[in-house]
């Protein structure tokens, strides 16, 4: 087991009043948890108007995500307010007939043959990054948050659009999410206060113009896909479900389908290729492991699809890393119906939190949860995560649609970049993080290249 214990955010020796818990929740969602958040199992408090529950142990999260599915899947009201404007009806925030419609239209679009074929793209876009850093004088410092967000968005932009959006367009798109992210609040005060939903957040009118610039791009991209021969983008794959029958997707769904996709493809797989940067530099070990088992599966080929089953503890570097590090540390559901849980009640309109922030560092569930151990997620590891503690992509019939296109990415794109070069820490650097949607290292995390 390794000793490193990478850094994370205070904890309070006592539970915070539900006043201090939003205070600290409006600068940052990881430094609300007290020590024994890290131990209890399921846990409930009322903050001014609203009863809040966390799921904090595998049997509460089974019955969350699984068995009482139906009453808990619709997403909390803030999370609606946040993403509706941008996301529409999309997948993520939908819920009901609407989301049993796009999660069965869109599900044979990830099966393994799919995942293959946009493999592709993602190693030929990690080559271009080879060849962009092999230009770069050895030592050159580099804010990797950055450039695996521009990979990132690279690989999505031709995996959900072919050749139509182009470099001007996704440096567009790039940004105006950006935008409207830092214009979320992290905690909305009137979902608590019981004020409508309509009523808008101090940022709102900034959040609006980057939503319409997202969306005015990706329409004239699908009214370019409609008049194209393009067959290999999930755009194309997307407009062959386009119709005006029940079964069928709009134009506007589509759009909002594809934009749930460019936001979980994008931001949360960018997240943790540079966490784990971050975390291998730390550990020669792990490092030199990486290395020599990337050596052995590609030897002198190019990557490819069928290496990723071989590139068993790169994998398990990127299981680990999104276990210290979950991309989506709260997922936040709305109770739909009056409920029992361990003899207490659930109230409708509740919030329900599955928090992969606690569940992944729990102190009944992990061995030394707070150290950075990939060897954890081998497939002889002597002990396996339970699948309702382990949760990065959430669980249930709301799994993740792409999950296995995102451990895909992750790992033949460390791959190739780590067979060509090492990332170091600058001697003093601290590392810390930013955790608003989503959960990504503060300030960029500069490191520095040097080829292998």
């Amino acid at each position: 087991m390794s000793d490193f214990i990478p850094p994370y955010p205070i904890r309070h020796k006592e539970p915070l009043s539900p006043l201090k818990t939003l205070q600290y929740a409006r600068r940052d969602l990881l430094s609300i948890w007290s020590e024994k958040s890290f131990r209890l199992q399921f846990m409930g408090t009322k903050i001014i108007n609203r009863s809040v529950f966390i799921a904090n142990c595998p049997q509460v999260v089974k019955h969350v995500f699984v068995t009482k599915h139906d009453i808990y899947e619709r997403k909390s009201p803030q999370m609606r307010k946040a993403l509706k404007p941008l996301l529409g009806d999309g997948l993520f925030i939908s819920d009901g007939a609407t989301w049993k419609k796009h999660r069965k239209l869109e599900t044979p679009l990830f099966t393994a043959e799919h995942v293959a074929q946009y493999s592709k793209v993602m190693v030929e876009v990690a080559e271009e990054y080879v060849q962009k850093w092999a230009k770069l004088p050895s030592g050159t410092s580099i804010n990797v948050l950055t450039e695996m967000g521009t990979l990132t968005a690279e690989i999505i932009c031709r995996a959900l659009f072919g050749n139509h959006l182009g470099a001007t367009q996704a440096a567009e798109v790039i940004s105006s999410f950006a935008e409207y992210q830092a214009a979320i609040e992290q905690m909305d005060f009137g979902t608590f206060f019981g004020l409508p939903s309509w009523m808008p957040g101090l940022q709102w009118r900034r959040a609006k113009k980057a939503a319409t610039r997202i969306h005015v791009i990706v329409d004239n991209v699908i009214a370019a896909g409609i008049k194209s021969s393009n067959e290999a983008s999930l755009l194309a794959h997307l407009l062959r479900l386009r119709g005006g029958a029940k079964d069928e997707l709009t134009v506007k769904q589509i759009r909002n389908e594809l934009i749930v996709l460019f936001m979980a493809g994008h931001e949360t797989t960018a997240n943790t290729l540079s966490w784990a940067w971050y975390l291998i530099s730390q550990v020669p070990e792990v490092e030199q492991k990486m290395h020599t088992e990337i050596e052995t599966v590609l030897a002198s080929e190019p990557a490819k699809f069928d290496h990723y089953a071989n590139l068993t503890y790169t994998r398990a570097i990127i299981d680990e890393t999104l276990r210290l590090y979950p991309p989506v540390p709260i997922l936040s559901r709305e109770a739909s119906q009056d409920d029992i849980i361990r003899k207490r009640p659930i109230p409708k309109g509740s919030i329900m939190l599955v928090v992969p922030w606690l569940l992944h560092r729990h102190e009944l569930f992990w061995e030394q949860p707070n150290n950075f151990t990939p060897e954890r997620f081998l497939p002889d590891a002597p002990v396996k995560p339970d699948k309702f503690v382990y949760v990065p992509f959430s669980a249930g019939p709301r799994v993740c649609i792409a999950k296995f296109f995102g451990s895909v990415e992750s790992a033949l794109c460390l791959a190739v970049l780590a067979r060509n070069f090492r990332l170091t820490l600058p001697a003093g650097t601290k590392v810390t993080h930013d955790c608003r949607l989503t959960l990504r290292p503060k300030d960029n995390l500069p490191m520095q290249i040097v080829p292998r």
